[in-house]
């Protein structure tokens, strides 16, 4: 292992905001609703399933190609930062798509799109887990990383689980709440990032 290890909590923190439940609750609820307990049981296992290898995909080979190309640890940092800004300004400021019952008979085929993708699996967090990966190459590093992500699929296929009754009971007023909590410390988070990207590259001196 290198000189540094995987900030674990930064990491679960800002995979949970990005590809975590707290999106994932309404959308599994509306476009499930009309279907019956066993294939919405099935949906939750398999997109969660297809989400982990996707990402796990992203852990090994996105990240090697990224190290392939020579990019500094600088240049990651920064682009990560403005990726979590980008992002948490737009789910700030920017309007919500709202979900919306499937007119067609559910089917098993849900589970890959639109819930694995990009319900669970979305751009930007694919690319954090990228940059991730890249800034910590070594093996036992990038098996923490898929380890978080492991356990972030865990909560989503339990929140898919729960979705119907969890928006039936309680509402999307937490998740509204949590999200825009998220999406303040996310901004935060991106902004640190890219000043402590500017200072490990050099360009201006730390004071």
């Amino acid at each position: 292992m290198g000189d540094m290890n995987v900030p674990l909590p930064l990491l679960a923190s800002l995979l949970f905001s990005m590809i975590g439940p707290i999106a994932l609750l309404p959308l599994f609820a509306t476009t499930t609703a009309a279907a019956p307990p066993e294939l919405r049981t099935r949906i939750a296992g398999w997109a969660a399933l297809f989400a982990l290898g996707t990402l796990g995909i992203a852990v090994f080979v996105g990240a090697g190609v990224m190290q392939a190309a020579g990019t500094s640890r600088s240049a990651l940092i920064i682009a990560a930062g403005i990726i979590l800004t980008l992002t948490a300004l737009r789910n700030i400021f920017g309007a919500a798509q709202q979900a919306r019952a499937l007119e067609d008979e559910p089917t098993i085929g849900l589970d890959l799109m639109p819930m694995a993708i990009p319900g669970i699996v979305t751009p930007m967090g694919v690319a954090i887990v990228i940059l991730f990966a890249s800034y910590f190459p070594d093996f036992a590093d990038r098996l923490a990383i898929l380890g978080v992500i492991a356990s972030i699929m865990l909560a989503n296929y339990v929140a898919m689980r729960i979705s119907h009754w969890f928006m039936r009971v309680i509402g999307a007023v937490p998740l509204l709440i949590l999200g825009a909590i998220f999406g303040v410390l996310q901004s935060a988070m991106g902004i640190e990032m890219i000043m402590s990207g500017i200072r490990l590259s050099g360009l201006f001196l730390a004071r």
